[in-house]
């Protein structure tokens, strides 16, 4: 902790003193007489400044992005850019080798290259944020009350049903630019990312004006005590690793994205899939998604008929990849069993 005097024109407005030496002056300014010895107010570059939870294999997924949307990149450029990351050079040779790849390869697979060629590049972004979500989401959250499991769960879900939905968007004009699939998967995967920072900051002592709080911590609260939000710390993250500005906006309206001038069917999509996912919670049972009544699924669960329309989904199919992200959990069979 540091501290420095209210009044703007002494020459210790501006100073770092330390806790021990402030409490001993009686957090009395011992040069202008006049003013107190405060802590400067959190502000949300000095939070980012001391904690900073992103894993090398997520900050991969921007240069990934563009590197796969980009035909005249060579395999090994890709296969370069995951080597920066040891584990998840270890996860893709382990998915690579899977039964599920596996039976149509022979041999076993050793190398990052071999196993971009077997699992394919979309399905090796997928396992990118597949590990990046296990490396930070992995905490207890005390201030939101959600286990590390379950925001694990609820940013997989949402990644995988916002890339399958994304190729769904119909838009009645010739002039919107459909989203590419591993845009909107990492939005969906990144939007609750603030969570943690926050979290992490409080863990470590660094906030002592969450203390008071009585969880669980709502974006409300978050303005009140804070000044910014979590979702003000997750775009701040966003533009510090240089995520597309379209992927930016789509997490910054995720709560109003019928106000998105930039992507608002990919926006609205994102509000209805988080409600839907929090909606239909990972059950512990074993459940067969086959005997799960879709039409009346469809009839019973309310949504926002306005937000949906941006979208140009019908309600039975957007229902239909919800329900599905709840078997590739439990499974992890959508991309080669991954847990």
């Amino acid at each position: 902790m540091s501290y420095h005097c209210t009044t703007p024109s002494c020459a210790n407005a501006t100073a770092q003193l330390p806790h021990e030496a402030a409490e001993r002056l009686n957090f009395k300014c011992f040069l202008c007489n006049d003013g107190d010895l405060v802590e400067p107010g959190l502000s949300l570059d000095a939070m980012l400044e001391q904690v900073d939870i992103l894993p090398i294999s997520l900050q991969i997924l921007p240069r990934l992005q563009v590197l796969l949307n980009n035909d005249d990149v060579s395999l090994d450029v890709i296969a370069s850019t995951t080597r920066m990351d040891a584990s998840l050079v270890s996860r893709l040779v382990h998915v690579a080798n899977s039964a599920y790849y596996s039976l149509a390869h022979s041999g076993g697979c050793s190398s990052v290259e071999q196993a971009l060629t077997r699992i394919g590049l979309n399905k090796a972004y997928s396992v990118v944020g597949y590990v990046a979500a296990k490396q930070v989401y992995s905490e207890y959250l005390p201030l939101y009350c959600i286990s590390g499991d379950e925001m694990w769960e609820t940013s997989v879900r949402t990644a995988y049903c916002m890339e399958k939905l994304s190729t769904q968007l119909f838009v009645a004009s010739d002039a919107y630019e459909y989203p590419d699939p591993s845009m909107a998967y990492t939005a969906g995967l990144l939007w609750p990312v603030g969570k943690m920072v926050i979290s992490e900051f409080h863990r470590k002592g660094k906030s002592v004006e969450l203390n008071e709080v009585i969880p669980p911590l709502t974006d409300a609260m978050e303005k009140d005590i804070l000044g910014f939000t979590n979702v003000d710390v997750t775009l701040a993250l966003m533009e510090k690793w240089r995520f597309p500005a379209r992927m930016i906006a789509t997490v910054q309206y995720k709560n109003r994205p019928l106000q998105c001038a930039v992507d608002r069917p990919l926006a609205s999509l994102l509000n209805l899939v988080i409600e839907a996912v929090e909606a239909y919670p990972v059950p512990e049972e074993d459940i067969d998604i086959d005997m799960i009544d879709m039409e009346e699924l469809a009839a019973t669960y309310e949504l926002n008929e306005q937000i949906l329309e941006a979208t140009g989904i019908p309600k039975l199919e957007f229902l239909e990849v919800v329900v599905s992200s709840i078997h590739f959990i439990k499974t992890g069979h959508v991309i080669g069993q991954l847990k």
